[in-house]
C-alpha cells in the first residue's frame, strides 16, 4: 500500500486500521524557537543546545513525531492511552530542518475483553534531506466499535493467521514434509504460533505443541510486513542478513529450507 497524505478528522476505531497502511505527514520547520521552548521545557541548557550549530535535544523528536502523528486524524476519541515507545537516535535536528513523519501500521491486535486492543506504529521522523532523524515504534491501547471478528490475514503469529496460512499452503509442501516428523514454530514480536507436522501433513495448529517447537522461525513486524508486500519472496534474502532468525534445532530448520520458502509463499498469498 503506497503512501498517502491523511487529512485531519475524528479519528478511527480499532478495526478501521489495516496492517501495512503507510501515512505520510506534511512538514514542519524547526525553529530558534522551538530549541528555547524545549530547553525552558526539560531543563536541559547542556552546551550542544547553544550556538550557531546547537542541535536539539533528543526528546524533542519524540515530541514533534507524535504531534505530527495526531495531525494524520488517525487518533481520536478511541484512543485510551500510550503503552510503550521504542525509539532510536538516527541523526542530529538542527534549527533550520524540515521534518515529516512516515507511519506505518505493523500490527492490530485485540485484547481478550474484546472491546479494545492495541495498535503498534513504526515512525520515521525524515528531513528533507531524506536522511531519517528518529525513528521507532508505539504502541496504543485503542477501542473497538465491535467484539470482532477480525481479519487474521497479516495477524501474524496468531493462531488464526497459522490456520489460514496452513489452508492456503502449496501441495509441494505435503511432498518436501513427507518423511519429517516434527513442529514449525512461527514467531512475530511476542506472538508464535506452531504448525505440527506429521507424514507432509499439518495435523495441528495450535500457541503451543505439546513438546515445543523443533525451530521456530524469528523475525519482527516489520520483516514479516516486508516478507508478504515485497514483489518477490525475500525469504532467503532476509534470512542471509540475518532479520530473519531461527531457535531450536538449527540443522533442522536449514533442512527445511525450502518448506519454510512455501510457507512464507502461503503467508503472501493471504496477505
Amino acid at each position: 500500500m503506497t503512501a498517502v497524505q491523511a487529512a485531519a478528522g475524528t479519528g478511527r476505531w480499532l478495526e478501521d486500521f489495516v496492517v501495512g497502511e503507510r501515512f505520510t505527514s506534511a512538514t514542519r520547520t524547526v525553529t530558534a524557537d522551538d530549541l528555547a521552548a524545549f530547553t525552558r521545557l526539560s531543563g536541559d541548557d547542556h552546551p550542544l543546545h547553544t550556538g550557531p550549530a546547537a542541535m536539539l535535544q533528543g526528546p524533542f523528536g519524540i515530541a514533534v513525531a507524535m504531534g505530527l502523528m495526531q495531525s494524520l486524524g488517525l487518533h481520536g476519541e478511541a484512543v485510551a492511552g500510550l503503552l510503550d515507545t521504542h525509539w532510536s537516535y538516527r541523526a542530529p535536528i538542527r534549527v533550520g530542518d524540515v521534518v515529516h513523519l512516515e507511519l506505518t501500521i505493523l500490527r492490530v491486535r485485540r485484547t481478550r475483553s474484546g472491546t479494545r486492543g492495541t495498535v503498534t506504529r513504526h515512525m520515521r521522523l525524515v528531513g528533507d534531506d531524506g536522511v531519517t532523524r528518529q525513528e521507532g515504534t508505539t504502541t496504543a491501547l485503542v477501542t473497538a466499535r465491535t467484539p470482532g471478528p477480525d481479519d487474521d490475514r497479516r495477524a501474524f503469529g496468531t493462531v488464526g493467521w497459522g490456520r489460514a496460512l496452513v489452508d492456503a499452503l502449496d501441495p509441494e509442501v505435503a511432498t518436501v514434509l513427507e518423511t519429517w516428523d516434527g513442529t514449525i514454530g512461527l514467531r512475530c514480536d511476542d506472538d508464535e504460533v506452531h504448525l505440527r507436522v506429521y507424514r507432509g501433513a499439518v495435523i495441528d495448529v495450535s500457541r503451543r505443541a505439546p513438546h515445543g517447537a523443533t525451530f521456530t522461525l524469528v523475525a519482527d513486524a516489520s520483516t514479516w510486513l516486508e516478507l508478504v508486500e515485497a514483489p518477490d519472496n525475500p525469504f532467503l534474502r532476509l534470512a542471509m542478513t540475518g532479520r530473519l532468525s531461527a531457535t531450536g534445532d538449527g540443522y533442522e530448520y536449514l533442512r527445511l529450507t525450502r518448506a519454510l520458502h512455501l510457507v512464507v509463499d502461503a503467508a503472501r498469498a493471504i496477505a
